[in-house]
């Protein structure tokens, strides 16, 4: 009996035609069966959704057996033979004595869009979702308490926690308890929760996070306000593990150290000039060769005012641009005090992945 196709026929008698007109110029299909499943209204809208024919499962014949309301997702197929669903809404008709006489079956054209758009949702939903796991920075959210609303699999693994552990939980009191003094860091103080307060955005890059093992490590973090149309929801966090980083920070920060003691400590006069004339560093030994007092008073200096022969600068550079580089160049140099000396210079010209001319490094020995 639930298999059985009705042949859809008009009630004219019923209806009449005015009404029959009015609801077949609605753009909502409306379908309504009698107690005993004969189809007695079907507009425009119906009989292009459904076609001609109604099966025993449509919800409309459900809704009349069930005696109640239904609304659910429906299969049709349209005159390309394509399948969809859209959404459909039953529901029995009673007499003014509770007696069942039919039932009527709704279907607007919005209902469908609504189910693709919230198929749409979802689908974006999961692009979301991989996208924030495939990412290698941690990244958190947070509600207005400074509890975990969201928790990627990067941050968890770096804070060395289930994601279950975390959901749920007041974050800085787990992960950013202290501060880099091992002192108590408020949450008040905290720049999470300053977004929280005032829904501003801010970047931290000399923090630390704590692992579940208690164990610390160094971060840059930055935190977002979350917005809901002008009204401050949370805030979702960033941060990546800075260790690294630092390691390699410290290694710079020991070689421009030892580089320093080298340069200054040397007996000859190192330079670096720019290809204008301009003195960019000299160390310690070429300031007192040439006669100064100090290196800003030397690179007040136009280089080639250093020359006894200024076009003799010209000269060594254009060679240094063919060549690349100087080597054991003989050249007269000018003192502050107006004394010529004799100097032996070797030079390079420095590139950058263009080959363009950065600057000219060298080394100025005097003459004996």
């Amino acid at each position: 009996m639930h298999s059985k196709r009705v042949r859809i026929y008009y009630g004219l008698s019923m209806t009449g035609s005015f009404l029959l007109s009015a609801l077949d110029a609605a753009d909502v299909a409306i379908v309504v069966c009698d107690g005993a499943r004969n189809i007695v209204v079907s507009n425009r809208a119906a009989r292009d959704l459904f076609g001609n024919n109604l099966p025993g499962t449509h919800p409309l014949f459900r809704s009349l057996e069930g005696g109640g309301e239904i609304t659910a997702d429906f299969q049709i197929v349209d005159k390309t033979g394509a399948r969809s669903s859209v959404l459909i809404n039953a529901r029995a008709l009673f007499d003014e004595n509770g007696n069942k006489t039919g039932a009527v079956a709704t279907c607007a054209p919005l209902a469908g869009a609504i189910k693709a758009r919230v198929d749409d949702a979802s689908e974006a939903k999961k692009r979301l979702e991989l996208l924030l796991e495939s990412t290698g920075e941690g990244l958190f959210g947070v509600d207005l308490e400074g509890r975990c609303t969201f928790v990627n699999g990067s941050a968890a693994a770096m804070l060395g926690y289930r994601r279950q552990d975390l959901q749920g939980q007041r974050l800085h009191e787990m992960i950013h308890h202290t501060d880099a003094n091992g002192q108590p860091y408020p949450a008040s103080k905290c720049p999470v929760h300053f977004t929280l307060r005032e829904a501003r955005f801010c970047r931290i890059d000399d923090e630390f996070l704590f692992r579940a093992d208690g164990s610390r490590f160094p971060v840059e973090y930055a935190s977002y306000p979350i917005l809901d149309e002008g009204t401050l929801r949370g805030a979702v966090v960033t941060f990546s593990d800075t260790t690294g980083r630092k390691k390699i920070e410290a290694a710079l920060r020991e070689s421009e150290t030892k580089y320093r003691t080298l340069f200054e400590n040397v007996a000859e006069g190192v330079y670096q000039t720019s290809p204008s004339g301009e003195l960019l560093r000299a160390n310690r030994a070429l300031i007192e060769m040439l006669g100064y007092e100090s290196e800003n008073e030397l690179r007040a200096q136009d280089v080639n005012h250093l020359y006894v022969n200024p076009e003799e600068r010209q000269r060594l550079t254009q060679q240094l641009e063919r060549e690349g580089r100087l080597v054991e160049v003989r050249l007269e140099l000018k003192r502050k005090d107006g004394q010529s000396i004799q100097v032996i210079e070797n030079a390079r010209a420095v590139r950058d992945d263009r080959q363009r001319v950065l600057y000219y490094e060298g080394t100025l020995s005097l003459v004996r």
